[in-house]
């Protein structure tokens, strides 16, 4: 169905709402999207595209405005981000931009959920135990916002399946546990063009950064890829949920700054936090030479 008959159906469903400020919006509830993606054969997330041009905002992103614009949502709602990773930092950021309305997640990992997981993995529980991350996130990311288009791949990222697995995404959000794997990604990040969003944690402290495809990256923070450690202070201090949190959270931060064309403080530096005395510093990287 063309899109002029679907903004008619839209404009019969719409809502007039007010926010906590009392300025008005134009709103979409879910059910209505729903039966107007029935009667056109449409998706929801062709729906709420439509909508989002129109000026219509789906009612499930209400509250994020007026920090961002239905013109902001309508951005992220096009964007394509993988994740790469889904366990405490990762499940966390996948909720994250799901709910933020990041409609196009590419979810990558190739572990299954385990007991030591609980402890801090937003998408592990008892029942979930032995199942893939990425079948459990792809389902949970659904369930928070049926317009979006997730992409599940229970695989590792690897140097041979790296590049084929970031075509067409536009941002990649570092998520993994290991040093040793974080330079794969970066690399392939540099073939494909496009950013990093990198973050780790350890114990009650954490770091962030965002690399482009010419900075120094992870070399900046840990030296070359052939002498650098292979895993970083998670491996003797642990990981506690409250840092995985904190940390999955400012990932989702730079993401979204950056699908929506800010420039990033964190890029060329390092941020890095402790919780535990709630101290917090942003590290600029020496120039390259």
């Amino acid at each position: 169905m063309a899109t002029q008959s679907t903004l008619e159906l839209l404009k019969k469903r719409v809502l007039n709402k007010s926010r906590p400020d009392d300025t008005h919006y134009t709103s979409l509830l879910l059910k209505d999207a729903r039966s107007i993606a029935n009667t056109t054969g449409l998706s929801i997330y062709q729906v709420e595209e439509i909508a989002l041009g129109a000026g219509i905002l789906p009612e499930r992103y209400s509250r994020n405005q007026k920090s961002l614009s239905t013109a902001d949502q309508l951005k992220l709602h096009r964007s394509k981000v993988a994740i790469i990773g889904l366990g405490g930092l990762g499940g966390t950021v996948t909720e994250i931009l799901a709910r933020i309305g990041v409609c196009n997640l590419t979810l990558i990992d190739g572990d299954c959920f385990d007991e030591s997981n609980l402890n801090r993995q937003l998408l592990s529980s008892y029942e979930n135990l032995g199942i893939a991350k990425a079948e459990i996130a792809k389902k949970r990311v659904n369930e928070v916002n049926p317009a979006l288009r997730a992409k599940k791949i229970e695989e590792f990222f690897t140097v041979k399946n790296g590049e084929s697995l970031l075509e067409k995404v536009e941002i990649a959000v570092d998520c993994l546990d290991t040093i040793e794997d974080r330079f794969i990604l970066e690399d392939a990040c540099r073939t494909v063009s496009i950013p990093l969003v990198s973050a780790a944690i350890g114990g009650t402290s954490g770091q962030a950064t965002v690399i482009f495809p010419g900075d120094p990256g992870l070399q900046s923070i840990y030296g070359n890829q052939e002498s650098a450690p292979k895993r970083g202070i998670e491996a003797s201090m642990g990981t506690l949920p409250f840092a995985a949190l904190y940390m999955a959270s400012v990932e989702c931060a730079e993401v979204v700054g950056l699908l929506l064309g800010k420039e990033s403080d964190l890029r060329h530096s390092l941020l890095l936090t402790d919780i535990a005395d709630h101290s917090s510093e942003v590290v600029q990287f020496p120039p390259s030479t």
